[in-house]
């Protein structure tokens, strides 16, 4: 396994391509790997008569269609950089990330190609239409010559809350991205493989969806399904319709599968494996994931892992069944520490911030030193990076998450893990979905657990003497508050950050 390369040649030679299989699916346009390493050669040569070469920075600002696939792998192919952009920014965050990187090419579509007009004045655009293949202002093929990476170039900007909470753009090498998808294949064995199809509904500026649903899967051979909207019925189609074995999301989009109707029986019979990274994955989903697939005779897992796009996602992943509260083992050629403020480390079982060592790892960030000096540490000769997340690990080496280092809270003085307490919260019987806050009254610190459920005085009193079972009394809400919706960020996670913020103005 040669990581030491670009990102194209890395997908192309990890298995031998069949020009005849079958490589991406969007709707009814359904493209071979003949006719996929064509239309790369095709997109690559238009993009250098536009004027990009090595180092230059091509924004994709498209949803998932076959476009973004293919522009991705065709930028490799010029040792250019992709800066994955969501599609649906606002016109001025948009601005904003034009200014910083500076494209020399922008890929656009219907959905934005209005509001980011203005901010693409001077700069070139290709418009890739949602409803047919095309790339409009893509110029006639010009010769030119494939760089040769050595895999340490820069691959990927893309964006992330970073390890400390604030924005960040994070820089990724080619190398680090082919590590990422070979640590993650070798771990995972044969599941996936050519006779597979990944349904790519995550978006391609996630990197989860990126460089598991895409880059990892198209190694194998397996066939991309590209969704470029998450809707639940339609998505049940695509599954019937192409066979899917494969997905992989968010909870909350298992949440809402699971919520549509069509979602059972034969409708899901094909389905193998449901990777879930990005947020909390609670007991009550597992089980009611793995009722339904019963009920289907599908043999499909719910499997939980933990990632960031600062180690190009997936650098941890549960692949021996679901442990409540776990997120499952590093995988392979990713270590693992856990250690306290002073980044010493801790003895097992005991709760610290997580650092972790791979081929992975980003370049840092984008234009800003400090930040990564802060966030990529050298410990005993060895770079680590601080991911910001607390962790415990049990004498098995299963990992633990406990939550953010910024979410944890201090009542009396002793640490309580917000992510804990909503895990056993969400164990079954109780209830589906819920976020614990930090209140203040009287300057005093408590809990606060926020539903978007009703509960019943009784029902309330039944959760809080069953997370003070299971926690210590300093975990225990003394307020259960209705909200009428939890606000979410761009790819379905509870913002957290928006509660607690809202939370703050009412402390006294």
């Amino acid at each position: 396994m040669n990581i030491n390369t670009s990102i194209l040649n890395f997908m192309r030679d990890f298995h031998k391509k069949d020009d005849n299989r079958l490589a991406v699916v969007r709707g009814t346009r359904k493209m071979q790997y003949e006719e996929f390493f064509s239309e790369i050669d095709r997109v690559a040569a238009g993009l250098y008569a536009l004027g990009v070469r090595h180092g230059d920075v091509v924004m994709i600002a498209l949803p998932n269609v076959i476009q973004s696939v293919v522009a991705v792998y065709a930028v490799a192919k010029l040792g250019a950089i992709a800066s994955m952009i969501h599609p649906k920014l606002s016109a001025e965050q948009f601005e904003k990330s034009v200014k910083k990187q500076s494209p020399k090419v922008v890929f656009l579509s219907e959905v934005n190609l209005k509001e980011y007009k203005s901010a693409c004045k001077g700069i070139k655009t290709v418009n890739c239409s949602m409803f047919r293949y095309s790339y409009t202002g893509l110029p006639r093929a010009t010769e030119f010559e494939a760089y040769a990476s050595s895999g340490d170039d820069v691959m990927f900007i893309m964006h992330s809350g970073g390890t400390s909470g604030e924005p960040k753009d994070v820089v990724i090498s080619h190398k680090a991205a082919n590590a990422m998808a070979g640590n993650l294949l070798m771990s995972l064995g044969d599941r996936f493989y050519g006779d597979n199809a990944m349904l790519v509904v995550l978006p391609m500026f996630h990197g989860f969806g990126l460089c598991v649903g895409v880059h990892a899967a198209a190694c194998t051979n397996m066939a991309l399904v590209l969704e470029p909207v998450f809707k639940p019925k339609k998505i049940v189609e695509s599954i019937v319709k192409n066979h899917v074995t494969t997905i992989v999301a968010v909870p909350r989009m298992v949440q809402l599968l699971l919520q549509e109707k069509g979602f059972a029986g034969k409708a899901i019979a094909s389905l193998k494996d449901v990777f879930v990274g990005g947020d909390s994955v609670g007991p009550e989903l597992v089980k009611e994931f793995d009722e339904r697939m019963k009920e289907a005779g599908a043999k499909a897992t719910l499997s939980p892992g933990y990632g960031l796009t600062e180690t190009v996602s997936v650098c941890a992943l549960t692949l021996d069944g679901y442990r409540e509260g776990s997120l499952g083992f590093p995988i392979k050629d990713v270590e693992t520490r856990i250690v306290d403020d002073e980044l010493n480390e801790l003895p097992t079982g005991e709760a610290g911030e997580l650092l972790l060592s791979t081929p992975q790892m980003m370049l840092g960030y984008l234009n800003d030193e400090d930040a990564t000096n802060k966030t990529v540490v050298i410990i005993d000769g060895k770079k680590w990076l601080r991911t910001g997340d607390v962790f415990r690990v049990d004498d098995e080496g299963h990992l633990f998450f406990l939550g953010r280092k910024k979410r944890l809270i201090k009542i009396s003085g002793m640490n309580v893990f917000p992510n804990e307490i909503e895990r056993v919260a969400q164990e079954p019987g109780l209830i589906k979905d819920c976020v614990v806050i930090e209140s203040r009254r009287d300057g005093k610190s408590y809990i606060k657990l926020l539903v978007e459920e009703d509960l019943s005085l009784e029902d309330q009193s039944r959760i809080k003497a069953h997370i003070g079972k299971r926690l210590s009394h300093w975990s225990m809400p003394r307020v259960i508050e209705r909200v009428e919706k939890f606000p979410r960020t761009q790819v379905g996670k509870v913002d957290v950050a928006k509660l607690q913020e809202d939370e703050k103005k009412n402390w006294r």
